[in-house]
């Protein structure tokens, strides 16, 4: 039972962490695209595009994030640490699968830089949410009785 109950907060924190690097990623494209919160005042073209960013990171690092999830939840690997690295590794890993998909106009060191930030910001989220408990659902071996 402890591990249905796991595996529905490792899905919540990781639409949390990808609406997190959404977030990351739209600030730090925004120059870019021009300022959509001036748009009449009028928030909606940035809450849409929050949503869309938000679509595309959880379906390009669904496959390598539960990797990573289920490495960390095998080896309780629990560390801050641990998951800001991940996260920025999934999320380079990620841009460079798709590569060509955010060329901006400062060149490629601003992407990969605003990729970086935003998985590490989505690495420190799902930690916080559910990696600093990783493999805590499984039981001990020092708390299994044998009879």
């Amino acid at each position: 039972m402890a591990l249905i109950a796991r595996m529905f907060v490792v899905i919540f924190a990781f639409a949390i962490a990808a609406v997190a690097a959404a977030l990351v990623i739209t600030i730090g494209f925004l120059p870019e695209i021009g300022d959509l919160s001036t748009a009449g005042g009028d928030p909606l073209p940035i809450k849409v595009l929050i949503s869309l960013v938000t679509f595309f990171i959880s379906g390009f690092a669904l496959l390598p994030a539960m990797l990573v999830i289920a490495i960390s939840e095998a080896f309780r690997l629990r560390s801050v640490i641990f998951w800001a690295l991940a996260g920025c590794l999934i999320g380079l890993f990620c841009y460079y699968g798709m590569a060509g998909f955010f060329e901006v106009s400062r060149g490629p060191r601003r992407a990969f830089e605003v990729i970086a930030g935003a998985g590490i910001v989505a690495g420190l989220v799902y930690w916080a949410l559910a990696g600093r408990k990783a493999g805590a659902w499984r039981a001990s071996p020092s708390k299994i009785e044998t009879k």
